[in-house]
């Protein structure tokens, strides 16, 4: 049976567990060796190469940990996508990014939401303003996902540079990207976040049962 066609009951349970220790080992800051090592490891654990190696091959299993519930990640702890659920923390959502992008009065538009890069609508009044986010490393493609946005609509568009504890941005680069979003015409803001408890978990419920 194709890994893709999992059971309900079983996925479920995987996402759950893949997740939960995905949040303990803090993956976002793992070296790409730390990476590769860490799906090994999922192959060997019990509880999630043990499963998926009833449905398929090893080669199966780990492709389906990479392309399925890790090729998500990022964006539910963002809030973003359909495994928000499996998360065990996450970031409070755009509503933050736009709080720090443009201030006061401003609220994310309606089913604005997307991804790559993530970003949203913002409203104010009859305003309508382009916001997009992400870290420090991604700031090539916010800046030109900007300048896009601003070429089509003649908007200002605004970019948050986001980081958390344990990255920090050097003066440098930090200069740099001020320097390039000033050239291009886009308001540049930094925002630090901390990760909260995420309201939409399933995991304690499946605790429970």
């Amino acid at each position: 049976m194709p890994l893709q066609q999992l059971p309900a009951s079983v996925r479920e349970r995987l996402l759950i567990e893949i997740y939960r220790q995905a949040n303990e080992l803090d993956w976002e800051f793992l070296s790409n060796g730390e990476k590769t090592n860490q799906y090994r490891r999922w192959i060997e654990d019990p509880r999630v190469g043990g499963v998926l190696l009833a449905f398929g091959e090893e080669k199966d299993a780990r492709v389906w940990i990479k392309d399925v519930p890790m090729k998500e990640y990022a964006r539910a702890q963002e809030g973003i996508g359909h495994y928000v659920r499996y998360a065990v923390n996450r970031f409070r959502g755009a509503e933050e990014i736009v709080q720090a992008a443009l201030g006061d009065g401003w609220n994310v538009r309606r089913n604005s939401i997307g991804e790559k890069p993530n970003h949203c609508y913002a409203t104010h009044g009859g305003s309508s303003r382009y916001v997009c986010w992400g870290r420090a490393g991604t700031f090539r493609d916010l800046i030109w996902a900007s300048v896009s946005e601003a070429a089509n609509t003649g908007e200002r568009p605004a970019i948050v540079i986001t980081t958390r504890d344990g990255e920090t941005i050097s003066r440098a680069d930090r200069h740099q990207q001020e320097k390039i979003a000033a050239h291009c015409g886009v308001d540049l803001k930094y925002l630090h976040r901390y990760m909260i408890p995420n309201p939409e978990y399933v995991g304690n419920l499946d605790s429970e049962v």
